[in-house]
């Protein structure tokens, strides 16, 4: 490779090599509408002023722009076609978020390979995924491509989506080189509002936000691509600490650092540049080597070079990289990775993709609340009801940018192929009710299908449907794309009508089974008290219906966990369950206040005044924690067991044990969840964090002992005065032991002493 390399470095000119570090917008292509289509896109890269080309047309489209690449400019180097393959090609899976849900990394390894295997037929090399920023805000809406709240969740499948895409072999053609994105810390934007500014310090970025790009890293991810927020004052496009202080030296990363969407020309917007040339200069300097869409480093770097405020050996280094990951692909070989209409068509939606599709949203879906009405009975009619009960185009979800929404199931169309002329359907209200709203829902093309009826007309068919069934199925809650990238909200409720659908087919006394759809957390603190059963479906992908109807049926069993906290309203955000304890915890503080009877499940006074429990209009706890998911089975936990209370020594191993018995009459999955938290220590930590998970699979009457081994490592954090100087440590002293299978927020506890200060 270096001789290869070598030899063609020597023979391009500067202007060859800073082509390789360019991405335009080709007209025709997608577009955000942030930067300018270059019209005459084969004229550039016949001159060679194009590395990279985004992967929006058709394959025979594609197969020309190669043809004119390797043909016709100076050295016949391909082009890299690049996409969002966020979750799933043409077979659409459930969101990231959802996917996070399972606490299965291996099915997220295998629909990030099909997702591979449909991209690369269709021309795709490069993927702008997997997104890894820790969310806790769910008024942002990018936490819908997000891994959720958790770091070492977070970790865990950011390995999972790398080694799906890539497959430890890029020069496989079913491959497609990943990017981890957005570096670093995007998912804190202030007030959840995109784009927006975060105010970060070392000890939170490496403790919290650093952990699953660093897993990235570690598992051979191809490309890192920067966030377009400010990072305590300095643009991350620019922020040469960040990339070359943290990605390339303290972690030794090789691969592409790439801007994203027109994010070096929005350096000039930040006010950090004055201009696009200075914008050019920061990024290049920082550490960025591709420029996505702004074409700042076409215009610029020559210049800058020739001023002598770049050296040309930096931007050799940079093309060395593009030209590396191209080799790495197999692009260089001839006739590789060009895509036919025939091979594009074999591989999408094939019947084995599309199980897997179905698979990967039973598994995703999280069992909110139930009191004995799912799984549906055996007979009796069904009122479907609900602006998503047939909505097709919805089913996929945010960032699904080469679905068609012909390619989904419905719920209805899923619940009729079970359960036939049972289920009765009728629409209750429309998604929104505000214009506005809905024509920047449809952003994108028509998804709502509004009901021209007046909403007082359609409600009333609903009930009336409803009095007339046994049951009420209410498929209620966002669109596709209120959320996503762009789309902040600041009321997590459910929108426009449909909190007076659910309370009037609530008041018809008939059972009410909801299943939500989102892509974020939502706050359904009325819903959960008028609902007999929630059913939060996130956006379940292209089978859709048939996993919910496998779910609602009870012909499969609800085995997720949430990913991520749900509020009670978005007044409590961000919120999640590893918080630190503060100075004034609940338990320890304050006064209740007379006259005020308001308690908890456990008796406790849900306010408590000078304490952190001090939400006037009600608990400040979460509506459903991390964690949290029910399922039909009956799975009990036996005690705690330790194998020693007191430990010492950097090589001393803990074994955490609990036994675990399905005493239900159907098989049970629990997923059981090992935390650890320092009580005290030279920073405040936690009250506790996620450090494993384990799956057991149960058939009725068997019991099996599940054990964890901790080690100094797991207690250990990073103590991080700058950010590319991070400490890690562990440190003597008492620790408490958590660990259970409903949620963050109904453990077993206990508590080991460890001996001896020691860094590792």
């Amino acid at each position: 490779m270096t001789a290869f390399l070598d030899d063609l470095l020597a023979r391009m000119s500067l202007a060859d090599k800073v082509g390789q570090l360019n991405h335009p917008n080709a007209e025709g292509a997608p577009s955000m509408g942030a930067g300018e289509a270059v019209l005459d896109i084969e004229t550039r890269i016949r001159r060679g002023e194009v590395g990279l080309l985004a992967a929006g047309f058709e394959p025979e489209r594609l197969a020309e722009l190669q043809r004119l690449a390797v043909e016709e400019s100076p050295h016949g180097i391909p082009l890299l076609f690049t996409m969002d393959v966020i979750h799933g090609f043409r077979t659409v899976f459930p969101l990231p978020l959802a996917l996070a849900c399972s606490f299965d990394p291996e099915l997220v390894r295998r629909t990030a390979e099909v997702a591979a295997r449909e991209a690369a037929a269709a021309g795709v090399a490069l993927n702008w995924a997997p997104m890894l920023d820790v969310s806790r805000d769910a008024r942002w809406g990018r936490c819908a491509e997000s891994p959720g709240e958790a770091p070492y969740l977070g970790s865990v499948l950011a390995r999972a989506w790398v080694e799906g895409f890539q497959q430890g072999d890029l020069a496989q053609p079913a491959t497609v080189m990943a990017t981890a994105k957005h570096f670093a810390g995007y998912g804190l934007a202030e007030a959840g509002r995109d784009y927006n500014a975060v105010d970060a310090s070392p000890y939170r970025l490496h403790n919290v936000v650093l952990p699953p790009f660093k897993a990235a890293v570690e598992a051979g991810v191809g490309a890192v691509m920067v966030g377009f927020h400010d990072l305590s004052g300095i643009p991350c496009t620019a922020h040469e600490e960040l990339l070359q202080g943290v990605l390339r030296r303290l972690w030794g990363f090789e691969g592409l650092i790439i801007s994203d969407y027109t994010a070096i020309l929005e350096l000039v917007h930040h006010g950090v540049a004055a201009d696009e040339k200075e914008a050019a200069f920061l990024a290049f300097t920082a550490g960025v080597d591709i420029d996505l869409i702004s074409e700042a480093y076409l215009r610029h770097l020559p210049a800058l070079v020739a001023e002598g405020r770049i050296a040309e050996a930096a931007v050799d280094a940079a093309c060395r990289r593009v030209l590396a990951a191209k080799l790495k692909l197999g692009l260089f070989e001839p006739g590789a990775r060009v895509p036919t209409a025939e091979a594009a068509r074999a591989a999408i939606l094939t019947p084995a993709h599309r199980a897997l599709a179905r698979e990967a949203a039973v598994r995703s879906c999280v069992l909110l609340k139930n009191d004995g009405v799912l799984p549906l009975a055996g007979e009796g009619r069904i009122a479907l009801v609900g602006p998503l009960a047939d909505s097709r185009a919805n089913m996929q979800g945010t960032w699904a940018v080469a679905a068609r929404a012909e390619d989904s199931v419905t719920v209805l169309e899923g619940l009729r192929a079970a359960l036939g002329d049972r289920v009765r359907h009728a629409r209750g209200c429309n998604l929104v009710d505000d214009p506005n709203v809905a024509a920047r829902l449809d952003v994108f093309g028509p998804t709502l299908d509004p009901d021209p009826r007046p909403t007082d007309v359609m409600i009333a068919e609903a009930v009336a449907l409803a009095r007339d069934s046994e049951l009420v199925v209410a498929c209620l809650g966002e669109a596709k794309e209120h959320s996503g990238e762009s789309a902040t909200r600041t009321d997590l409720g459910l929108p426009g009508s449909q909190r007076r659908l659910v309370e009037a087919l609530a008041a018809t006394g008939k059972p009410l089974v909801l299943v939500t759809f989102s892509g974020r957390p939502l706050a359904l603190e009325a819903e959960d008290r008028l609902a007999s059963a929630i059913l939060h479906a996130w956006f379940p992908g292209s089978e859709a219906g048939h996993a919910l109807a496998d779910l609602l049926t009870g012909a499969a069993a609800p085995t997720a966990k949430l990913a991520m906290s749900f509020p009670r309203t978005a007044g409590q955000c961000p919120i999640h369950y590893a918080e630190p304890p503060t100075g004034r915890p609940r338990d320890r503080i304050g006064i209740d206040v007379a006259g005020d009877s308001e308690v908890d499940a456990t008796g406790a006074r849900v306010f408590r005044k000078f304490t952190t429990a001090s939400r006037l209009e009600g608990p400040h706890t979460p509506l459903y924690p991390f964690g949290h998911g029910l399922t039909y089975g009956a799975v009990e936990m036996g005690p705690l067991e330790l194998s020693a209370t007191e430990l010492t020594g950097e090589d001393a191993v803990l074994e955490v044990a609990v036994t675990v018995r399905n005493v239900g009459n159907r098989p049970a999955e629990e997923t059981l969840q090992l935390y650890l938290g320092d009580p005290v220590a030279s920073r405040s930590r936690p009250v506790r964090e996620l450090k494993e998970f384990r799956k057991v699979q149960l058939e009725p009457g068997e019991e099996t002992r599940v054990a964890f081994r901790v080690t100094t490592a797991e207690l250990a954090f990073w103590r991080a005065e700058r950010l590319a100087g991070p400490e890690r440590v562990w440190e003597p002293g008492r620790f408490v032991v958590q660990m259970g299978g409903n949620s963050s927020a109904d453990l077993q506890m206990a508590e080991v002493r460890w001996g001896v200060w020691r860094k590792t």
